[in-house]
């Protein structure tokens, strides 16, 4: 896993959803129009460039050249990343208590019966 110094904006962090979900390589165009559909502000061409070119810079994409464009994979895996910032979360929000993170979505009524059957599932899967 990638060694993170911090999460990434939420601007970055739209550039990066767009890699993980698309088939990459994946050009400068091709996000700016999957955001365009996808997102409620689009964003014009030289933006779009420069959150890949901060994402360049931090390592999380790489660029290759094809033909007259540019084109983008992931050097960090989504799960990774999703990793890092549920850890930071807990740590900082809940204490790195679990618990505390549980019972502040159970007091806050955004737990349905529903979640309630699959967190059980899952904690019988982590007793075996």
């Amino acid at each position: 896993m990638k060694n993170f110094e911090k999460r990434l904006p939420d601007a970055e962090l739209e550039i990066m959803k767009v890699i993980w979900h698309n088939e990459c390589p994946i050009s400068t165009s091709e996000v700016k129009r999957i955001i365009d559909e996808e997102s409620n502000a689009a964003r014009t061409q030289q933006t779009v460039q420069t959150l890949i070119n901060r994402l360049i810079a931090k390592e999380y994409i790489a660029k290759d050249k094809r033909g007259k464009e540019y084109i983008y994979t992931p050097l960090v895996a989504e799960k990774d990343y999703v990793e890092f910032e549920s850890e930071r979360f807990l740590r900082k929000m809940h204490g790195n208590s679990i618990t505390n993170l549980m019972r502040a979505l159970f007091d806050s009524k955004k737990i349905s019966d529903e979640d309630i059957s699959e967190l059980e599932k899952m904690f019988k899967e982590k007793r075996k």
